[in-house]
């Protein structure tokens, strides 16, 4: 299941896509988003966090491994992340009720 047809089909809009490392913090800039979600199995996944985080300070960063049962979500305003360890889609919907 893709992460893009999860989130739509629990009525979250996304925006955005397969964004590169230099078109990221501009279309976060201009979105302003609550969250933004990355795949955290890519290999650049902790630089477009530290890309969204400067260009959304405001927005929650998620890096899920939709293949595992790996979270790692950065609130705004957190300096290190937290761990979820059953990152299954359920857990992945609840972040974004936390908004």
């Amino acid at each position: 299941m893709g992460m893009r047809r999860l989130l739509s089909d629990d009525g979250v809009e996304v925006v955005g896509g397969d964004l590169t490392p230099s078109s990221i913090a501009p279309e976060i800039a201009r979105l302003q988003p609550d969250i933004v979600v990355f795949d955290l199995d890519r290999t650049d996944s902790q630089l477009l966090s530290e890309l969204a985080r400067s260009a959304c300070p405001q927005a929650k960063v998620v890096l899920w491994a939709p293949t595992e049962d790996v979270m790692e979500v950065i609130d705004p305003g957190a300096e290190r992340p937290r761990w979820v360890l059953s990152g299954v889609p359920e857990e992945l919907l609840g972040e974004m009720s936390t908004l």
